[in-house]
C-alpha cells in the first residue's frame, strides 16, 4: 500500500468521527429535548458524555488493537488541547465570569488529582492496570451523579423550560430584554415533531453516527500506527498531537458557540468536564480492555503527566485569584504551555533537551 494512502486513510476516519459525532450528538439531544429534560441537566450529563465519545471510541479501539499507550496518548493529548488551547482562546476572546466558583475549584482539582492518579499508579504499578481503570470508571460513575444531582438544586420543576437554542430565534427580535432561556416555555417553540417519520430518522442518524466513529476509530488508529512507523516515532506522539486535536473538535465546536452566544461559563464547564472524562471514561474503558503499560514510554511520566498537571495547576491558581473575571494573561500563558507541549512532542529531533527528555529509548 502507498504510504501516502495512509495519510488518506487518517483523514477519512478523523472526518467519520467528527461527523459521526456530530450525528449521534444531535440525535441523543433531541432525544433528551422531547422528553422534556431541562438544558442544564442535558449539558451536565449527556452533553458532556457525548462530547467526550470520539476520544472514548478511539482509545478504546487502540486498546484493542494492542496498542494501549496509544489510547492513553490519546486522551493525554486531548486534555491538553482542551487545557492549554481551546480554554486559552475562551479565555482570551471573552475573559469569563465564574459564577460558581466552588464548582469551578472542585472541577480543577479533581481533574488534577485525576492526573496524579496516574503518575501515581505508573511509578507504583508501571501501568494503569484494570483495577485502576475499574476504579477510574466507578469515579464516572459518581461524577455525572454529582453533576446530576448539582443540576437538579438550581431547577424549579414547576417551570416548564424553554428548550429551543437562541440561535433559533429569529435575528429581528429582541433578545436583550427577553426571559433567560430556562425560565420559560413557549408552547409554539416548543412543539416538537415526534412524528414517527421523524422519530424513525433521528433513530437511523443515531445508529449511522455510532458506526461512523466505530469505524473512524479503527481507521484512525490504523493508519496513524502506520505513519508512526513511516516517520520511525512512537504511536504515542501520532495520538497526543494529531488524533487528540480531531477528536477535540467537539468541545472547540462548543465553545465557539459559546463565544458567539456570550454563554462563556457554558464553554468553560464543557471544557473542563470533558477533560476529566477523558481520563475516567476513555483511559477507564480502555484500561478495562486492555492494562496499559506506562514503563516503556517513559514520556508519559516524564513529561506528559506532569506538564499536564502543569496546567491543570495554571487554571486552579488563576481561578483562585479572587477576581470577577479571569485575567486576559492567563489564557496567553496557557496557550505558551500548549505551544511548549506541542513543540516537545513535534520537534524533539531538534530540541535536545526535551527530545530525549520525552521520547528517548
Amino acid at each position: 500500500m502507498s504510504e501516502f494512502l495512509y495519510f488518506i486513510l487518517f483523514i477519512t476516519g478523523l472526518l467519520m468521527v467528527i461527523k459521526g459525532s456530530e450525528w449521534f450528538i444531535d440525535a441523543a439531544v433531541w432525544g433528551a429535548e422531547v422528553f422534556r429534560v431541562p438544558p442544564l441537566i442535558i449539558g451536565a450529563t449527556i452533553i458532556s458524555i457525548c462530547t467526550t465519545m470520539p476520544e472514548t471510541f478511539v482509545s478504546a479501539a487502540a486498546a484493542a488493537m494492542g496498542e494501549p499507550v496509544m489510547a492513553l496518548g490519546n486522551a493525554l493529548g486531548s486534555i491538553g488541547v482542551n487545557s492549554g488551547l481551546i480554554l486559552a482562546v475562551l479565555w482570551i476572546f471573552t475573559r469569563p465570569v465564574i459564577d460558581n466558583r466552588i464548582a469551578f475549584l472542585q472541577n480543577s482539582g479533581f481533574l488534577l488529582f485525576l492526573l496524579l492518579l496516574l503518575i501515581a499508579a505508573g511509578l507504583l504499578f508501571q501501568q494503569v492496570s484494570r483495577l485502576i481503570g475499574a476504579i477510574l470508571l466507578i469515579l464516572f460513575i459518581l461524577y455525572i451523579i454529582h453533576n446530576f444531582r448539582a443540576a437538579k438544586k438550581i431547577i424549579n420543576f414547576d417551570i416548564q423550560y424553554d428548550i429551543v437554542d437562541d440561535h433559533m430565534i429569529r435575528g429581528d427580535l429582541d433578545t436583550h430584554n427577553s426571559q433567560p432561556e430556562g425560565t420559560i416555555y413557549d408552547e409554539h417553540e416548543n412543539d416538537f415533531d415526534i412524528s414517527a417519520q421523524t422519530l424513525t430518522k433521528k433513530i437511523v442518524f443515531f445508529a449511522l453516527g455510532i458506526g461512523l466513529v466505530l469505524l473512524g476509530s479503527n481507521l484512525l488508529v490504523e493508519s496513524g500506527i502506520r505513519i508512526a512507523e513511516i516517520f520511525h516515532v512512537p504511536a504515542v506522539m501520532i495520538a497526543v498531537v494529531f488524533t487528540s486535536i480531531g477528536t477535540s473538535l467537539p468541545e472547540l465546536i462548543t465553545v465557539i458557540a459559546s463565544i458567539r452566544k456570550k454563554a462563556s461559563n457554558l464553554g468553560l464547564g464543557n471544557i473542563l468536564g470533558a477533560s476529566i472524562l477523558n481520563i475516567v471514561q476513555a483511559v477507564g474503558i480502555s484500561a478495562i480492555i486492555s492494562p496499559i503499560p506506562m514503563s516503556g514510554e517513559k514520556s508519559l511520566l516524564i513529561f506528559q503527566l506532569p506538564f499536564l498537571a502543569l496546567m491543570i495547576l495554571s487554571v486552579l491558581f488563576l481561578g483562585m485569584s479572587g477576581r470577577e473575571r479571569l485575567p486576559k494573561w492567563g489564557g496567553y500563558w496557557l496557550l505558551a504551555l500548549y505551544f511548549v507541549y506541542l513543540s516537545a512532542n513535534l520537534l524533539r529531533e531538534k530540541m535536545p533537551l526535551l527530545g530525549p527528555l520525552v521520547f528517548g529509548a
